[in-house]
C-alpha cells in the first residue's frame, strides 16, 4: 500500500473510492456509474445487505469486503481504508454522486503536495454547496473516529501539521441524495448512537446538534431544548472554524424551537451572528424573531439583504443553506413585515415574488390575490 507523500518520481496520483453499504440497491448503481472511469479502484465494505447490493458491486468490478455491523460507522470505514491500494482516498457513500467539472479522473484534481483536498458538497437537493473533507492521502495515520458522523478530519489535521502539508480546495463536486424525502425512519436508529457519542465525546459539538434535532423530530421537544442548551454551553468555548459553525447549527436548532413556542430568541441569534456573521440561516431566523418582537422594519431590511444574495455563488464556505431563505421564504417574511407596517401593496408584491420563485406553493398566489390580485413582480 502506498502511504507516503506523492511527489517527485510519480507520474500520476491514484485514487481509491471507499464506501460502506447496507441494502443500497436503490442508490448504489448510480454512485458506481458516476465513479466509473474516474477512480483507480472501488472498495465496498458491506455490513450485512439482504438485497442485491453485493451483487451490484461485484458486477461493477468493485472489490467487496464483508463486515459484521457493530453500531460503529468509523470501524467499517477504516476497514475500507485498510484495503485501499491507491495513494489517495475518495470517501463517498452510495447515495452520493461525484462530478468532475473538467472531466477526467479524480487524481488529476489532487495536489500531491497536500494532505487533503476539499470538495464542493451539496448535502440535500435545494441547498447550497459547502466545503467537505472527502479526498485525502492514503496514510495509516489518517483514520475515522466516531460511532456516527464519523470523521477523519482530526487525524488529517494532525498529519498536515506534523508533515508541514496544506489543505487545498478543488472544484470536485459531490451531491448527496439520501436526505431527500422523509427521514423519520432513521431517528430511532440514530438516537442511541448519538446518546452514546455525546457521553463518549462531549466536546464534539455536532453530536449535540444532531441529538437535539433527533429528539425534536421524535416529538421530545423539552428534551431537545435541554440538549441544545447544554451543547451550546460547550459550543461557546469552541475556537476552530468547525467548532464555530457547529455552534451556529445548535443556535439555529434552539432558535427554531424557541420560535415555535413563541419565546424570545433575538439575544440568542445576535450571539450566534457575532460568532458566525456569514451564517445567513441565523440572519433569516433573526428576521422572523424581529417580526415576533414587533420590529417589522428591521426584519424587512434583513430580507432585502437576503434577496440580494445569489445562492449559486455560495460554494466555498463551511455552511450549507436552504436556498429558499434567499428566495420564497425571504419574500414571505418580507410580505408579513410589510403587512405589519400596513403596506398592503408591498406585501402583495412580495407574495407574488414568492409565487414566482416557488409556483408549486399555491398559498403565495392566494395570499397575493387576497391583497389586490395580480401585480407585476
Amino acid at each position: 500500500m502506498n502511504t507516503m507523500s506523492r511527489g517527485a518520481g510519480f507520474d500520476r496520483v491514484t485514487v481509491s473510492a471507499a464506501l460502506i453499504v447496507r441494502d443500497e440497491e436503490r442508490f448504489l448503481p448510480g454512485c458506481l456509474d458516476f465513479l466509473a472511469g474516474k477512480v483507480d479502484e472501488v472498495i465496498i465494505v458491506d455490513t450485512g445487505s439482504r438485497d442485491r447490493t453485493v451483487e451490484i458491486g461485484e458486477e461493477s468490478g468493485a472489490r467487496i469486503l464483508h463486515h459484521v455491523w457493530a453500531d460503529d460507522f468509523a470501524q467499517a470505514r477504516n476497514i475500507a481504508l485498510d484495503a485501499a491500494s491507491s495513494s489517495w482516498i475518495l470517501y463517498i457513500d452510495a447515495d452520493e454522486r461525484l462530478s468532475l467539472p473538467g472531466g477526467g479522473m479524480v487524481g488529476a484534481y489532487v495536489d500531491p503536495t497536500a494532505a487533503a483536498c476539499l470538495v464542493r458538497f451539496k448535502p440535500k437537493s435545494g441547498y447550497t454547496r459547502y466545503l467537505e473533507w472527502r479526498i485525502f492521502r492514503n496514510d495509516p495515520r489518517i483514520r475515522f473516529e466516531g460511532r456516527i458522523h464519523e470523521s477523519m478530519v482530526r487525524s488529517i489535521q494532525d498529519v498536515a501539521s506534523s508533515d508541514g502539508l496544506k489543505i487545498v480546495r478543488t472544484p470536485v463536486q459531490i451531491d448527496h441524495l439520501g436526505y431527500d424525502g422523509d427521514q423519520a425512519h432513521k431517528h430511532p436508529r440514530n438516537l442511541p448512537l448519538l446518546e452514546a457519542c455525546v457521553r463518549e465525546n462531549p466536546d464534539r459539538i455536532y453530536y449535540w446538534y444532531h441529538l437535539a434535532e433527533t429528539l425534536a423530530a421524535l416529538g421530545r421537544v423539552e428534551d431537545a431544548v435541554g440538549i441544545a442548551e447544554e451543547g451550546l454551553s460547550r459550543a461557546m468555548l469552541a475556537l476552530s472554524d468547525k467548532g464555530r459553525t457547529d455552534c451556529s447549527l445548535l443556535i439555529q436548532t434552539l432558535a427554531r424551537l424557541r420560535l415555535s413556542r413563541k419565546e424570545e430568541t433575538l439575544g440568542l441569534l445576535e450571539q450566534g451572528l457575532s460568532r458566525v456573521p456569514e451564517d445567513h440561516a441565523l440572519r433569516f431566523l433573526k428576521a422572523r424573531a424581529l417580526i415576533e418582537g414587533g420590529k417589522p422594519e428591521a426584519a424587512l431590511e434583513i430580507t432585502k439583504y437576503l434577496l440580494e444574495i445569489n445562492p449559486a455563488e455560495l460554494v466555498d464556505g463551511l455552511i450549507a443553506f436552504d436556498e429558499s431563505i434567499f428566495r420564497e421564504r425571504a419574500c414571505e417574511v418580507a410580505a408579513i413585515a410589510s403587512l405589519r407596517m400596513g403596506r398592503r401593496d408591498e406585501a402583495c408584491h412580495y407574495f407574488l415574488k414568492a409565487s414566482a420563485f416557488a409556483p408549486q406553493e399555491s398559498h403565495y398566489a392566494i395570499k397575493a390575490a387576497a391583497l389586490g390580485g395580480r401585480r407585476n413582480v
